[in-house]
């Protein structure tokens, strides 16, 4: 079924709808992981879930741009923008909720299995004894406010530019240019 001016969708709203979604799937993988073991939520395999959540973000651009005249680059652009926002805000208050109400003592624990994990990389490139002590002391430093409120909130605006970046990755795949005319 075609869609009228009168059922279309605004791109607000479809990215908003679509950047809940998201964010709940990351709130649900988020509780999954944190079920089986906390530790699998300081692993730098967590970076793969980007992929999934970049694929999410295509996947709803397709689906405004299937319903939509045409879908030029930086409207794809915003519409992948806004999803990746709303659900790092979504995400954000979660992971407050998470490490102030629900387990205070998890960013203490994801503290020392990321310095843990930290060290044992460096020890796997042979760096010299002084110098992992030296990065490790600097870590503990720099994780202090790394799970406060100011320090998620601040990590989610360091995060936009690199939401930016993914969103500029998946505008490309979701653009619909207008048709050529024949003359």
């Amino acid at each position: 079924m075609e869609p009228t001016s009168t059922n279309r969708v605004s791109l607000f709203q479809h990215a908003f709808r679509w950047g809940a979604i998201v964010g709940g799937v990351s709130i649900a993988i988020t509780i999954v992981l944190y079920v089986i073991d906390y530790a699998l939520l300081a692993d730098w395999k967590m970076l793969l879930l980007l992929v999934l959540f970049l694929g999410l973000v295509i996947y709803a651009g397709i689906n405004y741009r299937n319903q939509a005249e045409e879908f030029p680059y930086g409207k794809a652009f915003q519409h992948a923008f806004l999803v990746f926002a709303v659900s790092g805000i979504i995400s954000t208050i979660f992971m407050i909720l998470l490490y102030t109400v629900i387990d205070p003592e998890l960013p203490s624990k994801l503290t020392e299995v990321s310095i843990e994990n930290a060290r044992q990389m460096m020890e796997n490139f042979s760096l010299p004894e002084d110098k992992i002590d030296e990065a490790v002391e600097d870590a503990k430093k720099r994780s202090v406010d790394q799970f406060s409120a100011v320090g998620l909130i601040t990590s989610f605006g360091f995060g936009l530019i690199f939401y930016a970046v993914l969103s500029l990755i998946g505008a490309i795949f979701t653009k619909k240019s207008q048709p050529a005319e024949m003359v």
